[in-house]
């Protein structure tokens, strides 16, 4: 949950109490269609209290979870019915908190308040609270009017963009089951803001989807380096932007070129590696005079400092897509990539899922040069590679700080590796390319004279 918008909460919750305990709710005309008497239900993002009373009344079992200490403070006093029922915490981590699963999970009008990239982890947590069969009554408003340039309203509270369809899809892929549907107007009677409810049923509770194999090696699997996350991020941009990469194979499963990967990697980790006044460690242990170090670390700063005074990463990307790298400099490309390549396989390629119970996930193939993938998985990268995306640069950031011993916070961390080269074309500088060999600069064609280093 949005740390701004829960402090609006705490700021402000006599007021809100007063005005959500006035208003009708919308929602509540499903609670009988979504959750039999006799139902433990979960409100995710109690607030007032409002529903949980209703839901008291609809012969449920109801309990709340709710971020806003004084937000709690007040509806346990108000309503002392339902005093030791609301727990601490918001979604992502909130089922770490409770250490039980329900019948049934009301979340209305909290994802909105969650940072999108956050929504993975957050999707993750519902399903983890439910029991198999469980029912999720969920609902979301449309875009609003009025937000700043950060989508926050006048009082600081985050609305993420919201899809509908969207949201569907993200829960399908973890084992839910849309049954129901609606579009309602706002009960506070607030003009231009309109509601969708979606009610879903969890089909499925079994670990054994490739989904979940995925955020166990995100969440669960032993992180030495930063190498798994990178992995992961370099297959759903592949996957996302760059599908005709990958190779079909008789058995049914995916083979990705494994330069492709290691190419990618010198995107992702320049940011990280070229400020010279700031060490950012990506392996545990890794110092900037100690001999533990990343293992293509010196091959990388030498490919950085070749462009340090010359445009740095953008002037590299634009030079390496026009073919206009000199020699010296392709000699410099071609030593990361031999180190590049071999760090990758026998990192993880070979070890990712193996500390956690994904198992194995991934193989190489020698002779084509091929990472592969199962064909379960990568159909579950292009459907889910998204939210996976947001989720893995925000595991990359936290396990940065982590690393580095709270040095850097994870903030610091995910802005290097959202940045991207700029990849302008210099037509001055372009030579004609009479046989051009195709390649991909971030899901882009772009023409090479060469072939990539071997």
């Amino acid at each position: 949950m949005d740390p701004q918008t829960v402090q609006y909460y705490d700021d402000n919750a006599e007021a809100v109490f007063a005005r959500y305990q006035k208003a009708k709710t919308g929602i509540a005309r499903y609670f009988r269609l979504a959750f039999p008497a006799g139902s433990e239900v979960l409100d995710i993002g109690a607030g007032s209290g409002r529903d949980m009373d209703l839901l008291m009344h609809e012969e449920c079992e109801a309990y709340g979870a709710e971020p806003s200490v004084r937000m709690r403070e007040v509806t346990e006093a108000r309503l002392p019915q339902l005093a030791g029922r609301i727990y601490s915490g918001s979604l992502p981590g909130l089922s770490q908190q409770i250490g039980r699963r329900f019948d049934g999970i009301l979340c209305s009008g909290v994802f909105m308040h969650i940072p999108e990239e956050q929504h993975f982890d957050a999707a993750f947590d519902i399903r983890n609270l439910l029991k198999p069969q469980g029912r999720l009554l969920l609902s979301i408003t449309g875009d609003r009017v009025g937000l700043d340039d950060s989508r926050r309203d006048e009082y600081g509270r985050l609305h993420t963009r919201l899809v509908p369809e969207s949201l569907e899809l993200l829960f399908e892929r973890l084992g839910f089951q849309l049954i129901g549907k609606w579009e309602d107007e706002d009960s506070l009677g607030r003009q231009g803001i309109t509601w969708t409810t979606l009610l879903l049923v969890l089909s499925s509770g079994q670990l054994h989807r490739p989904i979940d194999q995925i955020e166990g090696v995100l969440n669960r699997d032993k992180k030495v380096a930063t190498y798994k996350l990178a992995l992961f991020r370099a297959l759903c941009d592949i996957a996302l932007t760059s599908y005709r990469l990958a190779e079909w194979r008789p058995d049914g499963t995916v083979g990705i070129p494994i330069r492709e990967i290691a190419e990618r990697w010198i995107y992702y980790y320049w940011p990280l590696l070229e400020d010279e006044s700031s060490f950012i460690p990506q392996l545990r242990g890794e110092s900037r005079s100690g001999r533990l170090q990343i293992g293509f670390r010196p091959q990388l700063e030498r490919l950085i400092g070749a462009f340090r005074h010359s445009g740095g990463l953008d002037a590299f990307a634009v030079a390496f897509r026009n073919d206009a790298l000199d020699s010296q400099e392709r000699e410099i490309l071609k030593a990361a990539f031999k180190r590049l390549v071999p760090v990758i396989i026998e990192g993880p390629v070979t070890h990712a899922g193996r500390s956690s119970m994904a198992g194995q996930l991934f193989g190489y193939d020698g002779r084509r040069r091929q990472m592969i993938v199962s064909g379960e998985i990568w159909r579950e990268l292009c459907l889910s590679g998204h939210w996976i995306q947001d989720a893995l640069i925000l595991r990359w950031g936290e396990l940065t700080s982590e690393i580095s011993l709270k040095a850097l916070s994870p903030s610091e961390v995910i802005d290097r590796l959202l940045r991207v080269p700029v990849c302008e074309r210099n037509v001055l500088d372009a030579r004609p390319a009479p046989f051009p060999l195709w390649g991909h600069v971030f899901g882009i064609p772009v023409a090479r004279r060469f072939p990539m280093p071997s």
